[in-house]
């Protein structure tokens, strides 16, 4: 049979296409469809970059090639847990290849799980919840619920508007920046940077960072090149929105009154960490059987990273932290034949140093440039620990599969 007219070749391009846009990286989603074209008996190759697929099937020298440009996509669990699942039946000869695609298709062009107020209460409640991670009290943590609500609204209209899409970040960080700034004049005292910091946490690229650091770590050089320039540029879009809207807040008239929050009991961490594992789950799409070990995943890379900080020092401490959640999501995925990033996104989110890059580009536009490079310094040295303690997990219990 001619390879270009071969199902199996369509159903690994299709299946490419939709892990890719789901949010799974490039080493992940290589080895994925490597493995599936073996268990398939067909040769083939793949090159994937964050905007790109190319795949080449057959002998060297008479290859089809194949490029799907594919727009980067949000991590979207529930659908990842469907397609495990239909390659899965596929390795095991329950479905021909036919039906797996007609069945991939069908999970493509599923609708949301969650309505889109699940997903706007959700961010707001992530970045509620994160205004006590970074220092602030019960007025911190209003305003932060407040503002989260206007970013998950305006998250909805990006989601539906392309050109509010590529804007969102600089928007956003520039109507939280001037609430914050302006509330803290009419209002009273208020701790903005805290403020400012944990409305915008959702959109922090330091999950992007840490991915593209893996991607370097397991030597695709190209996917991780471009996914850290993309995470650069998204720093840059959110410092120049945070610069703007602190300047537009100066030409109001008043003072603004800073605060220093009264620290809050500590039991009222583990309840956060719980309600900010869920309202992860919902962003991120997961099903509801799989919160109770997202939860659990968070409290061990918190705690975990706690530990290891207490032990290691601030930059490597996040490695304990991030081992404890690679063997948690590879245990899942043997114990429950799901995707280990099921468990181990959501639960590394916590550990992620988004908020200390936003500080290091903060101090560098206020022309601080010791303590933006320092802080930069340790942005880079904890997702490096990050990626160090989720490979080292991936050798002492490897995984069910490359997701």
């Amino acid at each position: 049979m001619d390879v270009r007219h071969d199902p199996r070749v369509r159903f690994l391009s299709e299946l490419g296409r939709a892990l890719q846009g789901y949010g799974i990286p490039s080493h992940r989603l290589e080895a994925a469809l490597v493995n599936a074209a073996r268990h398939l008996g067909i040769r083939a190759e793949f090159l994937s970059t964050p905007t790109s697929l190319i795949s080449a099937f057959g002998e060297p020298g008479e290859q089809h090639v194949t490029l799907a440009r594919v727009q980067p996509g949000s991590l979207q669990l529930d659908k990842l847990v469907a397609l495990d699942d239909v390659v899965e039946a596929v390795y095991r000869g329950e479905l021909a290849v036919e039906a797996a695609r007609q069945r991939l298709q069908a999970i493509v062009q599923a609708p949301a799980r969650y309505p889109a107020w699940a997903g706007v209460l959700a961010f707001a409640v992530a970045s509620s919840s994160a205004a006590n991670f970074f220092g602030g009290g019960w007025r911190e943590m209003a305003v932060a619920l407040g503002l989260g609500l206007v970013g998950g609204v305006l998250g909805w209209a990006a989601g539906r508007w392309e050109t509010m899409g590529r804007i969102y970040e600089f928007v956003l960080a520039l109507v939280v920046a001037f609430a914050a700034a302006a509330l803290a004049k009419v209002a009273g005292p208020l701790a903005t940077g805290v403020v400012v910091m944990a409305s915008i946490v959702v959109l922090l690229p330091g999950l992007t960072l840490t991915l593209a650091l893996n991607e370097l770590g397991t030597g695709h050089l190209v996917a991780g090149t471009a996914r850290l320039t993309g995470s650069l540029m998204t720093f840059l879009q959110i410092g120049l929105g945070v610069g703007l809207g602190t300047r537009l807040a100066d030409l109001l008239p008043g003072r603004a009154a800073e605060a220093v929050p009264a620290p809050l009991p500590p039991v009222l961490v583990w309840v956060l960490l719980v309600i900010t594992a869920v309202a992860l789950g919902v962003l991120f799409r997961a099903r509801w059987r799989e919160v109770p070990w997202i939860i659990a995943g968070a409290l061990l890379a918190f705690w975990g990273a706690r530990g290891g900080v207490a032990l290691l020092g601030a930059g490597l401490g996040t490695l304990l932290g991030s081992l404890l959640v690679g063997l948690a999501g590879n245990l899942f995925a043997r114990l429950r034949r799901r995707p280990a990033v099921v468990v181990i996104v959501p639960s590394i989110i916590v550990l992620v140093p988004g908020s200390i890059g936003y500080r290091s580009l903060s101090f560098l536009l206020e022309k601080d440039v010791l303590s933006g490079v320092d802080n930069a310094f340790t942005a880079l040295l904890v997702g490096v620990s990050l990626v160090a303690g989720l490979l080292l997990a991936s050798v002492l219990l490897p995984p069910r599969n490359a997701l």
